[in-house]
């Protein structure tokens, strides 16, 4: 299927798993991944970028090609792309899950969240939409947070930087479209109060929509320059979200039972302490375990 297809009936599915990746763990990761074709009226995709695709997009089985940099600093720009052309492809009821390449899944878990109802009470009274769920970085929720961009606030973030101090290779790499970049200028990031950790995030329709228009609006320029929060926030996605979520007064909620990084992974030993590490033995309540591997 392509972008210019002549077909008018679109599927329907009540959601759609979407599994990020890249060329590079294409033969690795999306193949040990532990995910059905679909679950339910759920269907998995798992999505790559080639820059040099002739057309859009186009999608094989369930292996989404998008034309898109492939490289790890323009994660948003596959990511939000990918949302547009789902929606363009389906019709979508509910929302989209976006999980990581390198998630091992607890299957009845991941089921039954799925299944719910995309509803939470939040006391006897007052009953809220899930837009925008995951593991947030403050340990709590944020429910009609007053957002206000805080430009005196931004700060290096020196994720990408570390990142790429050990993915040399990925500048001379035509399919990243980096070479020459200074990922330092780009580390400026915004203050915001709390993020969602990326491995697993669940987006309504609502929130996928204000992700789309506002990276339309843009033009998916991941280097653009935000003069409210005196930043480039839109080479780290996981600040991204709540910094254009947050500001469309959406939710950011958060769940203890979801994810963590699995013990003695790369990410647990070199980043995480204990408190958000498990496995399926002690943690049997999380949906997935994160695993960094091949990294």
């Amino acid at each position: 299927m392509e972008a210019n297809s002549t077909k008018t009936c679109k599927e329907s599915f009540r959601g759609i798993i979407l599994v990020t990746s890249c060329q590079k763990y294409q033969h690795t990761r999306l193949k040990e991944l532990n995910l059905k074709a679909s679950y339910g009226d759920w269907k998995v995709i798992c999505v790559i970028g080639d820059l040099f695709l002739d057309c859009d997009y186009k999608l094989d089985g369930n292996l989404l090609t998008i034309k898109c940099e492939d490289a790890y600093i323009y994660n948003l720009k596959k990511y939000v792309l990918s949302l547009k052309y789902l929606y363009e492809m389906f019709d979508i009821a509910e929302g989209v899950l976006r999980a990581n390449d390198d998630l091992v899944f607890n299957e009845k878990l991941l089921e039954g969240f799925l299944l719910m109802p995309k509803k939470l009470s939040i006391d006897p009274e007052t009953v809220i939409d899930i837009d925008f769920l995951g593991r947030s970085s403050a340990g709590c929720s944020l429910i009609n947070h007053q957002f206000v961009c805080e430009p005196h606030r931004s700060g290096v973030n020196l994720h990408l930087v570390n990142y790429y101090e050990t993915h040399q290779e990925d500048f001379d790499n035509p399919l990243h479209n980096i070479k020459g970049v200074d990922v330092l200028k780009y580390s400026v990031m915004p203050h915001i109060p709390a993020f969602l950790h990326g491995p697993l995030i669940y987006f309504s329709n609502k929130s996928c929509k204000i992700l789309i228009e506002h990276m339309e609006s843009i033009c998916y320029d991941i280097y653009h320059y935000h003069e409210k929060s005196n930043s480039y926030p839109y080479t780290i996605d996981d600040l991204t979200y709540p910094l254009i979520l947050l500001s469309n007064n959406i939710n950011l909620l958060h769940t203890n039972n979801w994810h963590k990084e699995l013990e003695c992974s790369p990410a647990h030993t070199t980043q995480f302490s204990y408190d958000i590490c498990g496995n399926f033995e002690n943690s049997p309540e999380c949906i997935a375990f994160h695993t960094n591997k091949y990294k």
